[in-house]
């Protein structure tokens, strides 16, 4: 219930879909760095921006986001890309099918446990997730709307080796000054979590 509150307060001015395209550069350049091969699959793509960028960076990369207009749009915007509705709390994707996430501005909305779930269950051991994640988000009027302890986030992810973390903090001004601390990792999955 407090992550659909969370949603309502911030959906309005949509801010997410203004967030600097460098995370997504970024993550490009780490996995070309790798030798990425396989599928990245953006979890929570909106309009498929971040898709884009991979793409033009000659990733094979689908854009997931639960809501159908968006997809639409991203569709329309970007014809030649893939994208689907899909639910991240119940991915329509294999069993260790997927080489990386890419995931921003979306884990405080979901059941977190159950989104780490559905990753971990998709994801093949060695991929990678670059995901960000709100350490606090403030509005301009000095109210925390919401909080997480980074000890709590890392035991989320225990199934994972650490290979980058950075905390930066960005200030938003939609729909109402609000500012971030974000947890900001790229992490790797290190061993096979299911049956």
């Amino acid at each position: 219930m407090e992550n659909t509150l969370l949603f309502e307060k911030y959906k309005k001015g949509e801010h997410w879909k203004n967030h600097p395209v460098d995370y997504s550069e970024r993550f490009s350049r780490f996995l070309k760095k790798s030798s990425f091969r396989g599928l990245l699959v953006d979890l929570g793509c909106g309009y498929g921006r971040d898709v884009n960028i991979f793409s033009k960076n000659r990733i094979n990369v689908l854009g997931i986001d639960i809501s159908k207009k968006k997809i639409d749009k991203a569709k329309h915007k970007y014809p030649y890309l893939n994208f689907e509705v899909q639910d991240i709390e119940n991915l329509r994707l294999k069993d260790e099918s997927v080489s990386a996430f890419f995931m921003i501005n979306v884990i405080h909305y979901l059941g977190e446990e159950r989104g780490i779930s559905e990753i971990l269950r998709t994801l093949k051991t060695g991929g990678y997730l670059f995901i960000h994640f709100n350490l606090l988000i403030e509005d301009e009027k000095g109210q925390v709307d919401y909080k997480k302890d980074e000890k709590e986030i890392l035991q989320l992810f225990s199934d994972f080796k650490i290979i980058e973390k950075r905390i930066i903090y960005r200030l938003d001004k939609f729909p109402f000054l609000h500012k971030h601390k974000i947890l900001e990792l790229i992490l790797q999955k290190s061993k096979k979590t299911y049956k």
